[in-house]
């Protein structure tokens, strides 16, 4: 080949290498424009995005009036007269702290308390409004470049803090912050906002505010202290606790020195002020002298007022969005008046029972908790632990403490929804039986039946009434898993209230005889218990009426509270007989809460190993609950003291009433049923009937007369080894220790006598099943 041909080819060559180089290159640029376009735009949603974000935070400002801070008047409860709530409240108790606060005037303050507080926290403080944009700046470089959580804030800034106790580390609440301080500063003089500042700000060993810190560490007042002085007390802001000087006096020295020097930097003092400051500085003393204010002998509130306090803490915190600290000082110093919705009769009452060494015989480790109540919401009365109150403030066991509810859950959890629902009533036959899965005890073997009734023996088909007021597990479980646990857990939290539910509750059944994951606390299962005498309505419980600032202005308020309708009012009545034989049955598990001459309607508990035992229950005056047991949950060898304990207190607080009777919904009406069948009786063929209480729009239907069997063949009927002698001890109640599941159904009144008949025996568990208690049984109840 000539050489001109082989040029010719090896060009060919690589112009198509070039080619496929630019090929590639063109790709690689698309692609590069491609992303480049896509971060382009992603940038510019995201940035339009934050910004939209940052301006819907621009009137971000603080709900609360700086210049109450500096008042300091007391606030006062108020009750009704005694025997008499259409009286005008009288003053019972005020309300006062040993709080180390003083307040000062601005034009008290010596101007090098003030220069020193600006020159170590905000030398830029009478030049910016608000925000000091160069140190914010500077504070998110250093946020993203080293790391560390960002500083910068002025004294604006510190104060919004402070007041509002909003310490969340996050860039949302610094960009709120700054909108707030932006805003604050349209509203307030620089003179106002320092002023406010050098009066709530901590300045360790529990002073607030300069006054009370110079009273603490130099035993003088803020005016008389010199630049020294001063400069110590500035320096304590940045870390109260590092920085006291009670408790570390060189840590203090070196930085009060800091401000000395800040203050003689910026020109705020002379050369021969800033020398005399630094001698005094090595060789200051500090005398730790309390604050004049203070009062050690801060009367012990009862019971009642303590919870009052945290409901009103509550409330404050809620209309104002502010700390729990800001609430409590607001009650403190505000002069708040607060009418409290107690009833000192029953109050002092039950105070005066939980304070006696005989309340529980010999047994001084025994705790309780109680807490009584009307039906419409108001709290009555209410003691959070037996024996003398010592403090205020204290952990209740009444309002605070969550314990299993053991059996006194079933008319919440079980039989008020059953019946609301209309596929139960007064009557209805419930398969006392096992269900099979109940739980597992951990074995690769089959799972065992269960709960367990007290006797370990089951009665088969039998009529609600019994079951409730026996308190038999097995024919509650049947009953829950009818109506599934999901309609309990739901009943519970959307109806009355309940918020120590967990998700997990809802996952099986336990709660059908109050196995709960967490447990409940008595003013919860107390506030359930109103619906059953109050048509089935469900108010809120509270402890007061109204809150009214200083001005009287009403801030926050109870009286128009908005019912929920929990269950209608004929179930409500029907449910209010239910629970009016557990205490007057010739079986009742309540029969202990019985008081003569008064209707009482209720439900006991006890949970699994018998560590929780509660009474439930209402008279026409108040509905009540008491929780017994021991702190750190043990076995107890006297479940009765609940039920003896509230017939005590609710005895007493009687003793003087008008007689009052409960009020019915005049729809439902009385009728004989068959105990065989659960149907209305038949008077030609049926003997052994009842009389039981129906909605007369909803009444179940007539026996037909044709029987499986008769109430006395109850002996016979299948017990939990199969065989055909069920003792006589199995009438005398029931309640008992296991969790349910979710994996039977229970039968409902619409059952014939024959398929109920029929199911006792077939969903009895077989010798190789046997549904009797067993020691791998989770918590529950009885």
């Amino acid at each position: 080949m000539r050489k001109t041909d082989i040029n010719k080819y090896v060009g060919s060559k690589n112009t198509k290498k070039d080619s496929k180089k630019r090929s590639i290159g063109r790709i690689a640029g698309k692609s590069l424009l491609t992303v480049f376009t896509i971060l382009f735009i992603s940038g510019i949603i995201v940035s339009i995005s934050l910004i939209s974000f940052i301006l819907s935070l621009r009137n971000e400002s603080i709900d609360y009036d700086l210049h109450k801070l500096q008042l300091n008047y007391t606030s006062f409860i108020y009750v009704n007269g005694p025997n008499d709530d259409s009286a005008k409240p009288v003053q019972y108790q005020s309300l006062y702290s040993n709080e180390n606060r003083v307040w000062v005037d601005y034009d008290k303050i010596p101007q090098s308390m003030k220069d020193a507080i600006v020159a170590i926290e905000d030398k830029r403080f009478w030049e910016h409004k608000g925000v000091d944009w160069k140190r914010t700046a500077g504070a998110v470089t250093t946020l993203f470049s080293k790391g560390s959580s960002y500083g910068g804030s002025t004294i604006t800034q510190q104060l919004i803090k402070n007041v509002t106790g909003d310490k969340d580390v996050s860039l949302t609440r610094k960009v709120k912050e700054i909108f707030r301080a932006l805003n604050l500063e349209q509203k307030y003089t620089k003179e106002e906002i320092l002023a406010a500042y050098l009066n709530v700000v901590p300045f360790g060993s529990g002073s607030n505010g300069v006054q009370a810190a110079a009273n603490l560490y130099f035993g003088k007042d803020i005016q008389d202290c010199d630049i020294a002085e001063c400069a110590a007390i500035a320096g304590i802001t940045q870390n109260p606790t590092k920085y006291s000087p009670l408790v570390h006096p060189e840590q203090n020295k070196e930085r009060q020195q800091i401000v000395l020097k800040e203050m003689h930097g910026q020109g705020m003092i002379t050369d021969a002020e800033y020398n005399t400051a630094m001698t005094k500085s090595e060789h200051m003393t500090f005398v730790g002298k309390q604050a004049e204010n203070v009062v050690d002998d801060v009367p012990i509130w009862n019971w009642y007022v303590d919870t009052l306090f945290e409901d009103v803490k509550t409330g404050l915190m809620e209309h104002y969005n502010c700390s729990s600290d800001k609430a409590v000082d607001m009650i403190y110093h505000d002069g708040l008046k607060i009418y409290a919705a107690m009833d000192t009769d029953l109050q002092n009452i039950a105070e005066t029972t939980f304070r006696s060494d005989k309340l529980f015989g010999s047994n001084t480790k025994m705790q309780a908790g109680y807490l009584a109540m009307d039906y419409s919401g108001r709290v009555l009365a209410t003691v959070g632990s037996r024996g003398e109150k010592k403090s205020n403030r204290l952990f209740s066991l009444a309002t605070d403490s969550k314990r299993q509810p053991g059996s006194t859950i079933k008319p919440l959890a079980v039989y008020g929804p059953a019946i609301d629902s209309g596929k139960y009533n007064y009557s209805s036959l419930i398969n006392d039986n096992p269900l099979p899965n109940w739980f597992s005890d951990g074995s690769s073997g089959p799972k065992n039946w269960g709960p367990g009734n007290t006797s370990g023996k089951y009665w088969g088909p039998i009529p609600l009434t019994w079951a409730l007021e026996r308190s038999l597990n097995a024919s509650a479980a049947q009953v829950g898993n009818a109506i599934t646990p999901n309609l309990s857990f739901n009943f519970l939290k959307d109806k009355l209230g309940f918020t120590s539910l967990l998700p997990a509750d809802n996952n099986r059944a336990p709660m059908a005889i109050g196995g709960l994951s967490e447990g409940v606390t008595v003013r919860e299962m107390t506030a359930g218990f109103q619906m059953f005498a109050n048509g089935g309505k469900y108010y809120k419980p509270y402890t007061f009426y109204h809150v009214d600032d200083h001005d009287g202005n009403v801030i926050l308020d109870n009286r128009n509270q908005i019912a929920t309708q929990a269950i209608s009012s004929t179930t409500s009545s029907v449910m209010h007989h239910l629970l009016n034989n557990v205490v007057t049955g010739a079986h009742g598990t309540g029969r202990g809460a019985a008081i003569s001459g008064w209707e009482v309607f209720g439900k006991t508990g006890t949970t699994n190993d018998e560590k929780d035992s509660w009474f439930i229950g209402g008279t026409p005056y108040a509905v009540a609950g008491i929780w017994t047991g021991y702190l750190t949950p043990a076995h107890l060898t006297n479940t009765t003291y609940a039920a003896t304990t509230w017939k005590g207190i609710m005895a007493s607080y009687l003793k003087n009433k008008e007689k009052l009777k409960f009020t019915y919904d005049s729809n439902v009406v009385s009728a004989k049923f068959c105990t065989v069948t659960g149907l209305l009786a038949n008077e030609a063929t049926d003997k052994d009937t009842q009389i039981g209480w129906y909605d007369k729009n909803h009444m179940p239907a007539v026996c037909d007369g044709v029987h499986a069997g008769s109430a006395s063949s109850l002996a016979s009927r299948p017990n939990e080894s199969g065989t055909e002698s069920v003792q006589s001890d199995v009438l005398s109640g029931g309640e008992s220790h296991e969790n349910p599941d979710t994996s039977s159904q229970a039968p409902t009144s619409s059952a014939t006598p024959e398929s109920r008949s029929s199911s006792a025996a077939n969903s009895h568990p077989d010798k190789s099943q046997p549904g009797r208690s067993s020691a791998h049984s989770v918590p529950a109840v009885g």
